[in-house]
């Protein structure tokens, strides 16, 4: 008789924190969706299909920098398919391509950049990436039409203030 009742109390131990356990990552879950979704509403992120063409573009993340000091910027790559799935994933703000890969008929704001290639320092390894024959690249920058992420809409100010300022040529292919 007291190993079933000790059976049965172990059961519905078990079961009891079967429940909390249950409740305690439901809870988790929730949180880290609410931290993502308000992380991702203070940052920028931007991708690029050609990372060669960053460091011509650093004096607009300064210009942006200081418009937004508290905003951090994060910066990727991929392949073109892989931008446009973010972006309609809402996963990034702005993607950086090839400009005969931008896609005119989808929802986004586009235009297009002249930025030269330049080198790339890789820290991780120590050395200089550098192109062969240092090229403008037509670039196009499109941006999902429905993001909601104030830092986005006022990096797309400075986007575009900045193209008509410099050397980097804009012309609007919305």
């Amino acid at each position: 008789m007291k190993d079933i009742f000790l059976f049965c109390a172990v059961i519905a131990f078990l079961a009891l924190g079967f429940f909390i356990m249950k409740k305690l990552d439901g809870f988790m879950e929730n949180n880290r969706r609410r931290t993502d979704e308000e992380a991702s509403a203070n940052r920028l992120v931007l991708a690029f299909d050609n990372p060669m063409i960053l460091d011509s573009l650093s004096p607009l993340f300064e210009a942006f920098s200081k418009a937004s000091p508290d905003c951090p910027i994060h910066f990727l790559f991929g392949k073109t398919a892989e931008i446009y799935d973010a972006l309609d994933k809402s996963r990034i703000d702005f993607g950086f391509i090839e400009h005969t890969a931008c896609e005119k008929e989808k929802a986004y704001n586009a235009f297009v950049l002249s930025p030269e290639q330049n080198s790339i320092f890789c820290e991780a390894s120590g050395c200089l990436l550098e192109p062969l024959n240092p090229v403008r690249t037509q670039t196009a920058v499109i941006r999902n039409k429905n993001s909601d992420n104030p830092f986005a809409v006022s990096f797309y100010d400075i986007l575009l203030s900045f193209s008509k300022k410099n050397t980097i040529t804009a012309d609007s292919v919305q």
